[in-house]
């Protein structure tokens, strides 16, 4: 059946992949079409050795008796008559040779297209991962504070692996066997076209058959996309805080919520396959009905000898042939249907507009003077603002602190600062410019950021800290030097390979503590004009967090340092401390000032004293 509108332009933009492999892909193709095209020709050998060897005789006798009944045959009178008269040329004795020859060169060109067509989905499953997944990277922040890592890791993987079904097996059976039915038709037509005919007669029947399965399974396709990924996120959820599931004994509860969303994925594709196994059976007795009809109307032809015994082999190898590519269309409906749900998913993805990244001046080095005028913003989905009117002035090279109670705004400023969201009112300067209009290349290229989540590569030590830096260009002496300012030289030189041990999956082989300080170095490394500290030091101790305090205060006047910290004792030092409550900027100036002050930050310093 043919798909909707939208189907098809799906399958277009999908089969846009396989573009630039076209060469490969048209080439199997046409090797699968030639596998088409040599069995009618084994038929039509078989129906000669039928009528040249074995029936002959009864009615004559030697070659010539051969040569005329052959001659009288329905092929022989038929558009195939170019065929059989090479064909009767040829010496009976010949044909076992002959028989070898066509099979062989069928083995080798199924063998070379099934290759080649599976190539090219392999090559698409690449791409398409590669596009998907360099497109969530570039898609704002806000993106993935509506989706689950878990959902979005499931689409780059089980999805884009169902999209490849349907530029390997689906295309296959859409051009093998959509060939070898129409051949099929034609050998019949050759025949005997009222015969024909009534293969026909079942087609409104099929079609019925194949639309009521397409809505089923159709529904079930998209259902199990959704279901997967859900059950991905539950499961990625579980695992990462297994340690507080066995802390407070919730084992029955997680495993009661995952088995409903497992089961569920369980009931769904039992769906899919209940409508995908009925439907071969179905056409099956109504192919089979139609069989043995036009069985007896030929057994009719044959006694007014209006076909020869070779004439019948054919038709009836040519009919029965019709069942396997009429099975595999049917059953393709269910690959395409997966696939182009599968494709949704993924298209869904990289139909997302991913982040301004205007290029802004190339290698412009900024001084860091930051300004925040009257800047609002309210996140999707919520009823008050997160940041309201928030004005103020940084000069290059100050050290300045946010403060204030967990959804008080701090961590939103950071992130404006950052380009991660954009503001809906007034707007944030860098150097007397607008965010967006110094592009985020230019601005992220003149940031550095270290935050509580610590990003660390299945690497070495010094490819984590000089990340993001080709490893024929990284600085080693610059490395050095940052781990040591970080507070980390130490604990590195003391590592098996020093700075070229592999620090595991997740920085899994270091402590919190050393992870954050790699992370911290990672930050000086880059020299950025100002560097962002997000609750950089909550995880180390009171002497490791004295060191990077020690480090930020060397950074000097050429680095304006942003810290969000809950804990007071980080920023004591800092040259202005601005606190947020509400969204505002409630209090500002020095840890000294603000203390003597009465106010917020002397509440929440009380609150962490006591």
């Amino acid at each position: 059946m043919a798909p909707n509108h939208s189907d098809w332009q799906r399958y277009r933009r999908l089969l846009s992949y396989a573009r630039p492999y076209r060469g490969r892909l048209l080439a199997g193709m046409a090797m699968l079409a030639a596998v088409s095209l040599v069995e009618p020709l084994i038929q039509v050998a078989f129906s000669q050795i039928l009528d040249r060897a074995f029936v002959a005789d009864v009615g004559g006798t030697g070659a010539g008796a051969t040569a005329g009944l052959a001659s009288q045959s329905a092929l022989a009178k038929g558009f195939l008559s170019p065929v059989t008269t090479a064909l009767q040329a040829i010496p009976i004795l010949w044909f076992p040779a002959l028989l070898v020859g066509l099979f062989a060169v069928r083995s080798v060109a199924n063998f070379v297209g099934d290759l080649a067509l599976h190539w090219v989905s392999s090559r698409v499953v690449f791409d398409l991962r590669q596009a998907t997944f360099a497109h969530l990277l570039r898609l704002p922040v806000g993106f993935f504070d509506s989706n689950s890592s878990a959902e979005l890791t499931s689409k780059i993987t089980y999805d884009t692996q169902q999209v490849g079904a349907v530029t390997s097996q689906a295309l296959t059976t859409l051009v093998q066997d959509s060939l070898k039915l129409i051949v099929a038709v034609t050998m019949m037509a050759s025949v005997s076209w009222k015969l024909t005919l009534g293969v026909f007669v079942i087609a409104p029947v099929v079609a019925v058959v194949v639309r009521a399965m397409t809505r089923r399974l159709r529904a079930a396709s998209a259902a199990l996309q959704t279901q997967m990924g859900e059950l991905a996120r539950f499961a990625d959820e579980g695992l990462s805080n297994q340690r507080s599931i066995k802390i407070y004994s919730a084992f029955d509860q997680v495993l009661r919520a995952f088995s409903l969303r497992a089961n569920a994925v369980r009931r769904t594709i039992m769906k899919q396959e209940t409508a995908n196994a009925a439907s071969a059976p179905l056409m099956h007795v109504v192919v089979s009905v139609a069989i043995a009809g036009i069985v007896a109307l030929a057994i009719q032809e044959g006694q007014r000898q209006a076909m020869t015994a070779g004439d019948f082999f054919v038709f009836f190898t040519a009919l029965l042939s019709l069942l396997p590519p009429v099975k595999s269309l049917s059953s393709v409906n269910a690959v395409l249907q997966r696939g182009l749900a599968a494709a949704s998913s993924v298209f869904s993805v990289l139909d997302q507009p991913t982040e301004p990244l205007v290029a802004g001046q190339s290698g412009r080095q900024l001084r860091g003077d930051i300004r925040f005028d009257g800047v609002s913003l309210r996140y999707p989905g919520r009823d008050v603002d997160a940041l309201s009117d928030v004005t103020f002035d940084v000069p290059a090279g100050r050290r300045i602190a946010f403060v204030g109670a967990s959804g008080s705004g701090k961590s939103t400023a950071m992130a404006l600062l950052a380009g991660f969201y954009s503001a809906q009112r007034g707007a944030v300067l860098i150097d007397g410019q607008a965010v967006d209009e110094l592009g985020l290349h230019t601005v992220r290229d003149n940031l550095a950021l270290v935050s509580q989540d610590v990003l660390l590569v299945n690497d070495s030590v010094i490819a984590n800290i000089a990340f993001g830096v080709e490893t024929t260009a990284i600085d080693t002496q610059r490395v050095r030097w940052a781990a040591t300012a970080a507070g980390a030289d130490a604990f590195v030189s003391q590592l098996p390979a020093g700075y070229d041990t592999q620090v595991g999956e997740g920085g899994g082989l270091l402590s919190g503590g050393q992870r954050q300080r790699i992370a911290i170095a990672r930050a000086l490394y880059k020299r950025a004009a100002i560097i962002l500290f997000d609750e950089a030091t909550s995880a180390l101790d009171s002497s490791s967090e004295k060191i990077v305090q020690d480090s930020l205060r060397v950074l000097g006047a050429g680095h304006t340092v942003v810290q969000v910290a809950h804990r007071l004792s980080s920023i004591r030092d800092a040259d202005e401390i601005f606190v947020f409550e509400g969204g505002r900027v409630v209090e500002r100036g020095n840890h000294v000032t603000l203390a003597s002050a009465g106010g917020v930050y002397s509440k929440l310093l009380a609150a962490q004293v006591g």
